[in-house]
């Protein structure tokens, strides 16, 4: 599992993105899906911070179950210093929050991640 800030001033997302696709090109034909997640994280800077981000989220315990449970993570959810009160499902590249029309807008469970 791994991640990168959308507005990160200093690595591009599209390099991040680029490998990403290598590794499931490398991989002879079979994705990496199975055994890897990226998560894309919009308005966050390099390793956290961002004037419209939502950068606290723990990757461990999705891990932890992914390992133990063989249970693949899904959506991570996120909320920051940025937009109190608010959170959203960060979801595995190539899929994103996208807000389902009913409930709270600030709130994660109101999205769901789509491609």
């Amino acid at each position: 599992m791994f991640f990168h800030g959308v507005s990160d001033p200093w690595f591009s997302t599209f390099e991040t993105l680029a490998y990403y696709n290598r590794m499931n090109s490398d991989t002879r034909g079979a994705k990496a899906d199975p055994w890897n997640r990226l998560y894309l994280v919009p308005g966050m800077g390099h390793c956290g911070g961002g004037s419209a981000a939502l950068d606290r989220f723990d990757m461990l315990p999705p891990l932890v179950n992914w390992v133990e449970k063989n249970e693949a993570p899904q959506a991570v959810i996120a909320t920051g210093n940025a937009f109190p009160g608010r959170s959203r499902p960060l979801c595995p590249y190539p899929e994103h929050a996208q807000y389902q029309g009913t409930g709270n807008s600030n709130e994660a469970a109101s999205f769901t991640c789509e491609k």
